[in-house]
């Protein structure tokens, strides 16, 4: 179960306004966590390109669903 979430932004016509230090805090810990997530993507790709020709083996189907998981997150998070 996700911890209280408090959101530290406030959206307005022009973009948003926010509550200075807190909100920046959590945005380099947003940003830390998306370098991960990247960082892990680009792994699972270069583990799949090494696994050509073995689509049918277990690592393989893990790997591609590991992938698909992350384009999804990156997809809900609007990162493309």
């Amino acid at each position: 179960m996700p911890s209280k979430y408090t959101r530290l932004t406030i959206p307005t016509e022009d973009g948003y306004q926010a509550d200075g230090l807190m909100a920046v805090e959590r945005l380099g810990r947003l940003e830390d966590a998306i370098d991960r997530l990247n960082k892990e993507y680009d792994q699972t790709v270069s583990a799949l390109e090494r696994l050509a020709g073995k689509e049918k083996t277990a690592t393989y189907k893990q790997l591609f669903a590991n992938k698909l998981a992350l384009q999804e997150l990156f997809i809900r998070l609007g990162i493309n």
